[in-house]
């Protein structure tokens, strides 16, 4: 009996100091990575200088989604990422209904436009040498129980665990590394295309995610050499490089059937962690996946694992954070920290941690 009790505060103990930390676009902000506003800008600017023909068409579809005359100039920098994206998502439908679309993972506009702002991006990154210390620090508190659920396509975190000597897992499979799930894609993911993804072409190091099997079909790689900015320099879009990155807007309720199997492992994942800390992350209108992921989970936390005193840290400096998590809030396991996040919120999740 004092064994079966013993056992059970083991494991009460190994589910406390583990963490559930889900990362939005706040998070990289620190490291000078471009959030949404900036990073169409950026994308278009390089689109338009490196592919000037394919630029000129998405160009256009700008200017009937945002009603600007032919005379005047699209502004990148004020208009909608998201309303582009679904204007693309219902151009796309019609070539496909047309049997013109360019290949089954995406237009020709579409792709060329993910590898842009997967560029941009890019050229944003600091490299290993260059990363801030805040997260380095990050880096060295995560542990092989902690789950990260980002909503980030940069490789910020893949690039800071790199450098402190720290292993990752795209997937769960692995029980010694620090699980990174990425639920929006990645710069240096891209779906397999047994047409023109064929090993004898390709140039770059492609491992497979493990994503398929069961009802999902087309597995997804990741080339860790797209973590470096040189291939980036030395490919063009709708080559090898063809960045699997769920776009904001209404189309993303296609795109995340490629990778749906990750919208499932994380109600698991939080019955064997204990505290969850949302970082960066705010909940645009066209987040529906996001919000009814929240709504589904959140509220309920205390029922998954059965350890009592669980807390969710929410870290956000926005001024709608209140209203946009007051689901979350009213539950009373929430506290806001309403600041964009910093060395305090590390030294605080290592505080819980170590209290546990």
């Amino acid at each position: 009996m004092n064994s079966e009790v013993g056992g059970t505060s083991s494991m009460d103990d190994h589910i406390r100091a583990s963490r559930t930390i889900i990362l939005g676009a706040g998070f990289s902000a620190a490291a000078g990575i471009p959030l949404t506003g900036t990073l169409l800008k950026a994308a278009m600017d390089i689109f338009a200088r490196e592919c000037p023909g394919v630029f000129s068409r998405v160009d256009n579809y700008a200017r009937e989604c945002f009603q600007i005359p032919e005379a005047d100039v699209v502004d990148y920098s004020v208009v909608s990422l998201s309303e582009l994206c679904t204007f693309l998502e219902y151009i796309e439908l019609k070539e496909f209904g047309g049997g013109e679309r360019f290949k089954s993972s995406g237009s020709r506009e579409k792709l060329c436009l993910k590898f842009y702002l997967a560029k941009a991006i890019m050229e944003a990154t600091p490299t290993a040498e260059s990363l801030p210390a805040m997260y380095l620090d990050f880096a060295r508190e995560l542990h092989e129980t902690d789950f990260v659920l980002t909503f980030n396509w940069d490789p910020l975190l893949e690039i800071a665990l790199d450098s402190v000597g720290k292993t990752y897992t795209y997937n769960f499979d692995n029980s010694q590394c620090v699980k990174l799930c990425k639920l929006h894609g990645s710069v240096n993911w891209r779906l397999d295309d047994s047409e023109l993804f064929k090993p004898a072409t390709r140039r770059l190091i492609w491992n497979p995610v493990g994503f398929s099997g069961g009802m999902l079909e087309t597995e997804i790689y990741h080339s860790p050499q797209l973590l470096q900015k040189a291939p980036w320099v030395s490919h063009s879009p709708l080559s090898e490089i063809e960045p699997f990155l769920v776009l904001p807007g209404y189309g993303k309720a296609f795109d995340v059937r490629s990778n749906a199997v990750l919208w499932y492992k994380p109600e698991w994942a939080f019955a064997f962690t204990h505290d969850v800390f949302i970082i960066g992350l705010s909940l645009a209108p066209d987040d529906f996946f996001i919000r009814s992921f929240f709504l589904s989970n959140l509220p309920h936390l205390e029922s998954y694992s059965g350890v009592p005193g669980r807390r969710i840290h929410i870290v956000n400096p926005d001024r709608s954070a209140l209203g946009n998590y007051e689901f979350v809030l009213s539950s009373g396991l929430a506290v806001l920290h309403q600041e964009p996040f910093s060395s305090k919120h590390i030294a605080l999740m290592r505080h819980h941690r170590v209290a546990a």
